[in-house]
């Protein structure tokens, strides 16, 4: 095995076109990290990179300690799982997962002793004489992933391994593909637009935007503490609620405008993002989750100084929670690249307010056209430049 280390690295191509600029990324031997972004961010560039499959047009790249720019793919020791799974449809599944020990002229006993060994972590045991399209998705994904178990490589390489799969066996498989890599151990690149696999797969999230790293953390902490506005947008679903407000001093304490709402802000908002004191009296862009508005009708909700007024606009029962969609009137901001990626996402541009989503309690009694009182975590909430996008942190 192997970490993996992106210095500089820089892809432009004849025309002009910067598909990645000047990233800086280590991959850490034995780690799993995701990167995510929009179609056309660079994710896949950047595997393709790593891969030898594309050139780089500058910066370094290293797999263990020695520097692969120039180095043939096969001699990298690389192994790729592609969207299509690539199988040779006339092979049974057996000879698909050792093709490439029988190419490199591995011994028959070896291959055959490698493949049984594959299978068995894949259960694929009783698929070894079967063709692949006498299989289903998943055991089709499962006979790509043995494919390149089997060659033992310092590094695993994964494009969009799932977006062939519906939606319930994209879950399934999340979990096969992160046990797997748990048990195997290889350094592990693995490139998505969906974030909710990023979310629930990766020991570190790696987020692109316009070939530009944005932020690399542990899944929770792009959660809570997002570096600017493309982030925010993006990590969690339904979307932060992104709307322009003034944070000012009040009475001795600090009150949080919205449009014509206000509302009070603890104390240790202050303490702990001590830069937003330069903020005060300026727009800014405030963003709360829709984790953090709640019915004030349902017992232990905030209190006087953390609610606000609004009228519901539309609620979507789930069993376990109701998602209730209400209007602000303070005016919204859109990251439209983050929201393409949220399938999830039902926010449109307005220009009269902002269309709030909030995750209520399931015993809420919020229907559609009620007036309704609505509490607010507002220690929660997020803070950013308007014109930079950056949070406001310390």
């Amino acid at each position: 095995m192997a970490g993996v280390t992106l210095s500089g690295i820089t892809k432009e191509y004849d025309n002009g076109f910067k598909a990645v600029e000047d990233l800086d990324l280590d991959i850490e031997d034995g780690e799993f990290l995701v990167m995510v972004g929009p179609s056309g961010c660079g994710k896949s560039t950047t595997l393709r990179m790593i891969a030898g499959l594309e050139d780089i047009s500058g910066g370094e790249l290293k797999i263990g300690e020695r520097v692969v720019n120039d180095v043939h793919p096969k001699d990298r020791d690389i192994a790729m799982v592609f969207q299509n799974y690539a199988l040779y449809p006339h092979m049974t599944v057996g000879d698909n997962i050792g093709f490439a020990l029988k190419l490199a002229g591995r011994p028959k006993s070896e291959i055959k002793e490698r493949v049984g060994e594959a299978a068995t972590l894949l259960e694929l045991t009783e698929q070894l004489d079967k063709k692949p399209g006498q299989l289903s998705g998943g055991q089709r994904q499962r006979v790509a992933m043995g494919r390149a178990i089997v060659r033992r490589p310092q590094v695993f390489l994964l494009d969009e391994p799932l977006s062939n799969l519906d939606a319930k066996l994209r879950v399934q498989m999340r979990a096969e593909i992160t046990e797997l890599q748990r048990s195997v151990g290889v350094t592990t690149f693995y490139v998505t637009h969906d974030q909710v696999e990023a979310m629930t797969m990766a020991d570190r999230v790696a987020v692109i935007n316009d070939g530009i790293l944005q932020q690399v953390d542990a899944p929770q902490t792009l959660f809570d503490r997002p570096a600017n506005l493309f982030v925010a947008a993006f990590i969690g679903s339904p979307s932060m609620n992104l709307m322009e407000g003034i944070v000012s001093e009040a009475g001795g304490g600090y009150q949080l405008q919205l449009g014509s709402q206000t509302l009070t802000v603890p104390a240790s908002v202050i303490s702990a993002r001590p830069a937003l004191r330069n903020y005060f009296g300026k727009t800014i862009v405030v963003g709360i989750r829709p984790k953090d508005f709640e019915d004030a009708a349902v017992e232990g909700a905030h209190g006087a100084g953390h609610r606000m007024t609004a009228t519901v606009e539309n609620v979507e029962a789930l069993g376990y929670e109701r998602i209730v969609y209400f209007d602000v009137d303070a005016k919204q901001v859109i990251q439209e690249d983050a929201l393409d990626l949220d399938e999830d996402a039902d926010v449109v541009a307005r220009t009269d307010g902002t269309r709030i989503s909030g995750r209520f309690d399931p015993t809420s009694k919020a229907v559609v056209g009620d007036t309704i009182e609505i509490a607010v975590a507002v220690e929660e909430a997020h803070f950013f430049d308007l014109d930079s996008g950056l949070a406001i942190h310390d």
